[in-house]
């Protein structure tokens, strides 16, 4: 019973994180963002400081990046922006290009090709809920069809004695 409860938690697992978590951005999006988004002139007001874990099969490595805090207005109504997808190399006072989506989503960023950049290779991970369903799936389905070939082949036993009995 146990290796079916497995499996559907890894199904469970997989479609979830495919479900949860703010709306997709991957370069497509931005792309769309660049084509028809709203674009808005702002100012970088503040530079803040962020700490970045880069993990490899191996080891892991945390530095410190400095993400522009961007203030624009869209609609008469003054908005700020922190991007997380374009920092260091930013002063306060450097003018920039904010775009944002007509469909009121929650899509902005600043409209540089390092944002673009940022948004393709993260689109090539995989969530760690992600991993975990995958390996629940495939091992739990391994031992479900191994069990099953062990009942099966238990049961052909069992009927060969009873021919050989007779």
């Amino acid at each position: 019973m146990a290796r079916y409860f497995l499996f559907v938690i890894g199904i469970l697992l997989i479609w979830l994180t495919g479900l949860s978590g703010a709306p997709v951005e991957d370069a497509e999006d931005f792309d769309r963002l660049r084509a028809d988004g709203v674009r808005s002139k702002g100012v970088v007001t503040e530079i803040r400081e962020r700490e970045v874990t880069e993990r490899s099969r191996r080891s892991s490595t945390t530095r410190t990046v400095y993400c522009p805090d961007v203030r624009y207005t869209l609609d008469g109504v003054e908005q700020s922006l922190v991007e997380l997808e374009d920092c260091d190399g930013w002063e306060v006072g450097d003018e920039v290009t904010v775009l944002s989506d007509p469909k009121g989503e929650l899509l902005t960023h600043l409209d540089t090709d390092d944002v673009r950049s940022s948004l393709a290779e993260d689109r090539r991970s995989f969530n760690l809920g992600q991993w975990v369903g995958w390996i629940s799936l495939v091992s739990s389905s391994i031992v479900i069809v191994l069990g099953w070939r062990s009942r099966l082949l238990a049961r052909r036993s069992r009927q060969r004695e009873q021919v050989s009995r007779t």
